[in-house]
């Protein structure tokens, strides 16, 4: 008699593989989705950075807007909407007539622009 299938040593080691590849697939999509908080957070800096300038450079005598940004951030007519969740906190402070923006993603990482 000649039975054909797969015996219960070639199913183990296929379900072996594919947990290995799954948990592969998994830490790199969660590294992925740091990276793109961090992204977030620049690009949100980077944005209030631009606003504040643009704002300063229209009144150049009024009173520099600052403060925290963490849930957007406004300026005079320049306006930076809420970033969403990728963005734990921001604050703009001004130094020696230079604007500067610090940010924290969801992640962790904090940056500071300039």
């Amino acid at each position: 008699m000649n039975v054909k299938g797969f015996t219960f040593l070639e199913i183990l080691v296929v379900l072996a593989a594919i947990g290995v590849l799954a948990s592969l697939l998994v830490a790199n999509l969660l590294g992925a989705r740091k990276l793109a908080q961090d992204r977030l957070a620049l690009a949100y800096a980077n944005n209030v950075l631009k606003a504040a300038w643009a704002h300063r450079t229209e009144d150049p005598e009024g009173t520099p807007v600052g403060g925290d940004c963490t849930d957007g951030f406004t300026a005079g007519s320049y306006s930076v909407p809420d970033p969403g969740p990728g963005v734990s906190s921001c604050q703009l402070t001004w130094r020696d007539g230079l604007p500067q923006v610090e940010v924290r993603s969801r992640s962790g990482h904090s940056f500071t622009l300039p």
